[in-house]
């Protein structure tokens, strides 16, 4: 195991130990997972369905020329909040809003140092896209058709 990747695994696992914290993972701007670190045992398209909602929502927001650099949802009675920033998605599913604040701080943390890791940086340029590409993927749901509406 290379350094850029063991330095990658620390960062999630600081996230993960957090108490609450059932699942961490990186996923492209694209919506590919690309390092997953977690309690929760989800599979790579679940996490891809995860990550692909996020993505479309901060497309949403783009679109409108309002950038968001974090989203927060309530799903299937977990909480996720993740972190966009230059063609990353940090990811964090949690069981408990309490820990919300002390994971931001950590989130924020962690990002930082994760886009100093060249591996990441690699990986975010290969899978670099158009941010609203992700709205011509599969269809809009029913809240997705709401927030549309909305902004």
């Amino acid at each position: 195991m290379n350094k850029d990747t063991v330095m990658i695994e620390r960062w999630l696992t600081e996230i993960n130990t957090l108490p609450g914290v059932e699942t961490v993972f990186i996923a492209s701007g694209r919506g590919s997972v690309l390092y997953n670190a977690g309690k929760l045992k989800l599979s790579s398209k679940e996490l891809e369905d995860i990550a692909l909602r996020v993505l479309r929502i901060g497309a949403l927001f783009n679109e409108k020329d309002e950038n968001v650099s974090e989203i927060e949802l309530f799903w299937k009675n977990v909480f996720i909040i993740s972190k966009i920033s230059n063609n990353i998605l940090l990811t964090t599913i949690c069981q408990n809003p309490k820990i919300l604040p002390l994971l931001r701080i950590t989130l924020n943390v962690s990002l930082s140092h994760l886009l100093q890791e060249k591996k990441i940086i690699k990986q975010a340029k290969n899978h670099a896209t158009d941010k609203t590409l992700v709205l011509r993927k599969g269809k809009f749901d029913e809240d997705e058709l709401s927030l549309l509406s909305s902004i």
